[in-house]
């Protein structure tokens, strides 16, 4: 839990702090997207397929922190790093 938590104020702080190509308008939509796709992935797998009831059929919220605090922002430091113009192609 500790590395959980050390994960999410890392993460949190480098997407926050090192970007400089993505403006306000297009963090909220990243994130936005980010965690409606998740939620939406995850109830497929889980009612659809039963994917997640191996060893409980409760609802983990424990998880919930990790699709709304940690995985956004790793999508936008990839998005902020990613090369949209490539180098030596016309």
């Amino acid at each position: 839990m500790i590395g959980f938590i050390a994960a999410i104020i890392l993460f949190n702080l480098l997407a926050f702090t090192t970007n400089k190509r993505l403006n306000k308008n297009q963090l909220l939509h990243i994130s936005m997207f980010t965690i409606a796709f998740q939620a939406v992935t995850e109830t497929f797998i889980d009612f659809k397929y039963h994917g997640y009831w191996y060893f409980t059929k409760e609802i983990n919220w424990w998880v919930l922190p990790a699709f709304t605090v940690l995985i956004p922002p790793v999508n936008i430091l990839f998005l902020n790093w990613y090369p949209f113009k490539r180098l030596g192609h016309n």
